[in-house]
């Protein structure tokens, strides 16, 4: 099994810059949190659907501003201080939702596998046993 992601910082070398142009929501801007490894496919859907759908927020939570880019989880359209000041237990708890239920599902195919195997091996034997009995003679 994969380690666990974990939150490694802000990527402060590719927070992004606000337009600041007069328009809305010029003043945010993509601010990138550092993981400790790149999350597959499905961990990526996960930390994705755990940041849009968590399970408490503020009235200050914005759905659909995360994506991930490699190692990081991009949150692109807030700013550094909603992100210290509001945003970060969110991101928390997707990082904990994504292990804990990615772990639950990886465990779960171990164990659709073992009684696969299980079954394969029976049969097997079973085919071995009643063979045995068959006489052609």
């Amino acid at each position: 099994m994969p380690e666990s992601i974990s939150i490694v910082g802000i990527d402060t070398e590719n927070v992004g810059h606000p337009r600041n142009d007069g328009t809305p929501g010029s003043g945010l801007y993509a601010v990138p949190v550092k993981l400790s490894r790149a999350p597959s496919v499905r961990e990526a859907r996960l930390l994705v659907h755990f940041w849009d759908n968590p399970s408490s927020w503020s009235t200050m939570h914005r759905r659909g501003i995360a994506r991930i880019s490699g190692s990081s989880l991009i949150l692109d359209g807030t700013t550094i201080e909603e992100v210290r000041d509001i945003h970060v237990a969110t991101v928390r708890q997707a990082v904990a939702a994504t292990n804990a239920e990615y772990a639950s599902e990886l465990a779960k195919e171990e164990r659709e596998r073992e009684s696969d195997e299980a079954r394969r091996v029976a049969h097997e034997a079973e085919v071995r046993r009643v063979a045995s009995e068959i006489q052609f003679e």
